[in-house]
């Protein structure tokens, strides 16, 4: 006999990742995507198999006709699961071997869960699914540009030396598959992608927009060597990509707002670059911003802490602390300046150890005055602890960075009932 359903006070993550710690998740579906156009994911469901004789996860996105899936460890099912959720859908059904879960986002962004007497059997084994991972790209369907940049041959073929970056293309798509409904739903998508370099993943995005979406672009790859523009730009000719150009520029004088953004993309940027894009990103308000940052100075010129000393005195520990600490400044200045930000892995560390993603999407609405002080606390209170006094990316935003904290330093001085504190 059925239980009563019940609300309870938790949330989808949390009782996910119980399930598949013990081992009693049988199926979890993700429903009601957020947006209703054509791009967006439409279902996403899961289930354990086995690859290699460990636990795994498939997960399977659908979109149309289209439907891609991804075998994950179970840290990366919880990642994936934890920003689909967040993001992409308004209703979720886990089933267990000890109950069934019913999660329903309501309109004012709280989730109603219900729970009661599970349905589903376990399978007596798990599927063994040791096979190769279907790719928004696949293996041995011919890619007219990843012939061009040497990736594959003629006939679909991966080449051996050039497996890693196969891999990494299309886990890079996987993040533009997921931010796409952020983007503007119709007209031509404006792009910018900063340091662009040998351009790989920006042919990428073009591959996937304007062939598998079938969206029409702009895009602007820019680069400081005049030499990389000129040899991507040619390979962008001969494959008559449409909407895609390479122009030869400086990051921090590049004017994005005359030029419009829908998506920022700065993939290994050295340095205060990364903030430059960022700038240019947020003063053109655009909608989606992801960026990988490289090597970062800045902060390890600065860093000091006092309780920290026995870390920061070691260089290599200190400048790995430097990077983290620059990109959780990163991500409070995107939220402070209206966008709902991620910090991700980017790829596997074994690929490169340059695996960070910072991802924006613009919110809809502001945050509000509290959340808004409280970020901003965070974020002045990090950098006190480290004791770091200037940083780019806050100057280069300039006044409107400022008043953005001067706001919510005003709410702060005053009490629930308006008045003035002491």
């Amino acid at each position: 006999m059925k239980q009563q359903p019940s609300h309870l006070e938790s949330t989808l993550p949390d009782i996910v990742a119980q399930a598949l710690n013990e081992g009693a998740c049988i199926q979890l579906v993700l429903s009601k995507p957020v947006e209703k156009n054509s791009s967006a994911w439409r279902k996403v469901s899961l289930r354990p198999v086995s690859i290699k004789g460990k636990p795994h996860f498939q997960v399977a996105l659908s979109r149309g006709q289209q439907e891609v899936h991804e075998n994950l460890n179970p840290a990366e099912t919880m990642q994936r699961i934890a920003e689909l959720w967040s993001d992409h859908f308004r209703e979720g059904y886990l089933y267990t071997q000890l109950a069934d879960y019913h999660f329903q986002k309501t309109n004012q962004g709280a989730v109603r869960l219900k729970k009661q007497a599970p349905t589903k059997a376990q399978p007596l084994q798990i599927e063994s699914h040791d096979r190769a991972k279907q790719y928004l790209i696949p293996e041995g369907t011919p890619c007219p540009f990843l012939e061009a940049i040497g990736v594959m041959t003629r006939t679909g073929k991966v080449k051996a030396a050039q497996y890693r970056k196969f891999r990494q293309i299309n886990r890079y798509l996987e993040f533009i598959s997921d931010i796409v409904p952020a983007l503007p739903a119709t007209g031509a998508l404006n792009i910018l992608d900063f340091g662009c370099g040998k351009s790989y993943l920006t042919f990428a995005t073009h591959y996937l927009l304007t062939e598998v979406l079938q969206r029409e672009v702009n895009i602007t790859g820019l680069d400081l060597k005049q030499s990389v523009v000129e040899h991507c730009q040619s390979i962008a000719d001969g494959l008559q990509c449409r909407g895609l150009r390479f122009k030869t520029g400086d990051i921090s004088e590049f004017n994005a707002v005359s030029s419009k953004c829908d998506l920022s993309i700065s993939l290994h940027a050295c340095d205060t670059a990364t903030d430059a894009a960022i700038t240019s990103a947020i003063q053109a308000e655009a909608s989606v911003i992801m960026a990988v940052p490289c090597c970062q100075h800045e902060i390890f010129q600065q860093i000091a802490s006092e309780p920290l000393q026995a870390l920061l005195q070691h260089g290599i520990l200190k400048e790995k602390v430097a990077a983290l600490v620059t990109d959780a400044l990163r991500a409070q200045v995107l939220e402070i300046c209206g966008y709902r930000t991620q910090v991700v892995e980017f790829i596997d560390t074994e690929h490169t150890p340059k695996n960070i993603l910072i991802k924006a999407v613009r919110r809809k609405s502001e945050l509000s005055q509290t959340d808004l002080q409280n970020t901003v606390q965070q974020y002045e209170s990090l950098k006190s602890q480290f004791g770091i006094e200037s940083f780019y990316l806050e100057q280069s935003l300039g006044t409107r960075f400022q008043e953005w904290c001067q706001s919510s330093r005003k709410v702060g001085r005053h009490d629930k009932s308006g008045q003035m504190k002491s």
